[in-house]
């Protein structure tokens, strides 16, 4: 088996199939190339990664998310099994700073929850982790996302945040404000696997598009789906709101790649 990384990042096609910039950052996204006689199944640690077939045969790609928590200038170790036959292969993972972001929250309990308020969170927390954790083997379309809102993207993603000046963790999403009532849409199809009022993210949907790739979208005012739901790309799935820690009315947008929140707008090809 061979490594090899992709040249035309933002363009490569598979069969008709547009992939994510490659972007071996720190919230980045891989996309690297393999040869392999047979479809192999790639890790990251215990994290099964997305392995898709190559027009050209006996080649696959690889499309893995980077921690925010990954520190730069180490390597992003892949783990390549193909039957019995077992390789380790290393990516260098670049340098990126993210900027900081102050914020002030009126309601002091969104930010120094009350001790009655933790059973709450944990319970909402695990399951958070729980559906952006997933791994299923339902397949693509394709991988060009479209935006959950039609507005541009705040340049927020992984900005480390401060509520009433007491650090918190970095911004794993992006925020798009939006009034309230706009419309929200699927940017990929998916199940829907998760949905619920939480304390943090207010009422929040979790769609599992397959192979790792897991999306989230709080703060809404509405749902229009209901767990269990398959949805197509573009469909609406509720509206925007201003439910849970918020300081105006936006949905924020988050997407967990084999466990990993990584930037969304990786996924876009010529959108801002």
């Amino acid at each position: 088996m061979r490594l090899s990384l992709l040249i035309l990042l933002t363009t490569t096609m598979l069969s008709g199939m547009v992939l994510p910039k490659n972007a071996p950052f720190p919230g980045g996204v891989i996309v690297q190339e393999i040869e392999s006689e047979t479809k192999p199944n790639v890790y990251h640690g215990k994290r099964q990664l997305m392995v898709l077939e190559s027009d050209k045969r006996g080649h696959y790609i690889v499309v893995a998310g980077i921690s925010l928590n990954q520190k730069a200038d180490t390597s992003y170790k892949l783990t390549i099994k193909e039957g019995n036959k077992e390789q380790f292969h290393s990516i260098y993972v670049e340098d990126k700073r993210y900027k900081k972001q102050y914020i002030t929250i009126k309601n002091k309990r969104k930010v120094s929850p009350k001790k009655m308020d933790m059973k709450r969170i944990n319970s909402e927390s695990s399951r958070s982790r729980k559906a952006l954790a997933l791994y299923t083997t339902q397949k693509f379309i394709d991988l060009s996302m479209v935006k959950p809102v039609d507005v541009n993207i705040s340049d927020d993603y992984g900005k480390r945040r401060y509520f009433n000046n007491k650090p918190r963790r970095p911004h794993s999403g992006v925020d798009m404000p939006a009034p309230v009532g706009t419309p929200i849409v699927a940017p990929l199809g998916g199940k829907i696997v998760e949905m619920g009022a939480f304390f943090f993210n207010g009422n929040v949907i979790f769609i599992d598009h397959g192979l790792g790739l897991v999306s989230m979208y709080c703060h809404m005012s509405k749902f229009d789906v209901k767990k269990g739901d398959m949805v197509k790309k573009g469909q609406k799935i509720g509206e925007v709101g201003m439910t849970g820690r918020v300081t105006g009315p936006h949905v924020h947008w988050g997407v967990s790649l084999n466990g990993a929140m990584v930037d969304p707008r990786l996924f876009f090809v010529n959108q801002k």
